[in-house]
């Protein structure tokens, strides 16, 4: 079935990834709300998102957050633990106790809704 070790290698991978994400158990409740993608929206400004990521989330001092460019493998869930945790050895700060969950989700939709429209937009 596998002609060689690299392609082994890399399904293998894929599915331990894939594995990992699933056990987590997260699911974004607001997939495609458009109406939590607002309430995402205002809170990327009042939370101080937007000093480090721009006012349209595309990037300033902090990366773009609405291209498919990621330093690590994109899910919703990274997404969100990314802002609930922060980044160790980088300028993202834990939004832990700060945020709800809720809001957390909110934020991820915001984001993910910014990045659909850029790609309609054909950018």
């Amino acid at each position: 079935m596998f002609k060689n070790t690299t392609m082994l290698l890399a399904t293998l991978l894929g599915l331990a990834s894939s594995i990992a994400i699933a056990e987590d158990g997260l699911v974004n409740p607001f997939d495609h709300d458009a109406a939590a993608a607002a309430l995402g929206k205002k809170l990327f400004i009042s939370a101080g998102c937007m000093a480090c990521h721009g006012g349209n989330a595309r990037g300033a001092v902090g990366p773009d957050l609405t291209d498919d460019e990621w330093l690590r493998p994109f899910s919703q869930t990274m997404v969100f633990r990314t802002i609930q945790n922060g980044r160790p050895g980088t300028l993202m700060s834990p939004f832990k106790g700060a945020l709800t969950d809720e809001q957390i989700w909110q934020l991820v939709e915001y984001l993910l809704d910014e990045g659909r429209k850029r790609k309609a937009a054909g950018e």
